[in-house]
């Protein structure tokens, strides 16, 4: 079932792996379909062999559905995320290098560029830890999310989302920029977008990526 959808995502997954946003087999994606389930990767992913067999498709009460392979052992935090957050339809958790930083010192990532308050939201924040697999992390996140498009998830890595995976993978993408960025001038005197600009950023974001579905 659903092959077109699982070709989109094991096109994220090389995508994901070849931006450097992971190693190995760590991080997942998934996608949501209708009947409230969602398509994940499969626990140990080879991102750059995966194909459209490897995937599993579940219900959001965890209930697998399809596929020969274990779901991912983050599948806790995508169904919590799904279940509170209906606009999302596509999450990317990543553990890519900056990102991680940021979540080892614990560092919120201020609207230091347009990009990321257009893309990601007012200010990128630290979940708490808990431990990876559990229901606390998956809550966690979720409260750390909040309406944004992206959190960090302290020690460990982090998770972006959008209303397809085209937008959840961008968002990834900046959020690992922001990162970078973020690594290099916290210990400088930095400049944040002003408070009265932020919405004027996410109206023009609107604006902006109404038009992504015409892209090819």
């Amino acid at each position: 079932m659903y092959d077109n959808e699982k070709r989109t995502l094991v096109e994220a997954c090389k995508r994901m792996y070849s931006s450097g946003l992971t190693v190995g087999s760590w991080g997942n994606i998934s996608m949501r379909i209708p009947n409230n389930r969602i398509i994940i990767t499969p626990s140990g992913s080879n991102y750059m062999r995966i194909n459209i067999d490897d995937f599993v498709i579940m219900d959001l009460n965890g209930n697998k559905i399809e596929g020969r392979l274990n779901p991912s052992s983050e599948r806790l935090m995508h169904f919590q995320i799904y279940r509170k957050r209906n606009d999302v339809n596509a999450i990317v958790h990543t553990h890519s290098i900056y990102s991680s930083i940021m979540s080892v010192i614990n560092r919120n990532i201020p609207p230091i560029t347009e990009d990321i308050v257009m893309i990601l939201g007012k200010n990128v924040r630290v979940a708490k830890y808990a431990l990876t697999g559990t229901a606390e992390l998956a809550n966690n996140v979720v409260e750390a999310l909040g309406v944004n498009n992206a959190a960090l998830l302290a020690n460990h890595g982090a998770v972006s989302v959008g209303s397809d995976m085209e937008r959840a993978l961008t968002a990834a993408e900046v959020l690992e920029k922001s990162s970078r960025i973020m690594a290099y001038v916290m210990n400088f005197k930095y400049s944040t977008i002003p408070d009265d600009d932020i919405p004027k950023l996410l109206n023009i974001s609107t604006d902006y990526l109404n038009q992504w579905k015409n892209w090819k």
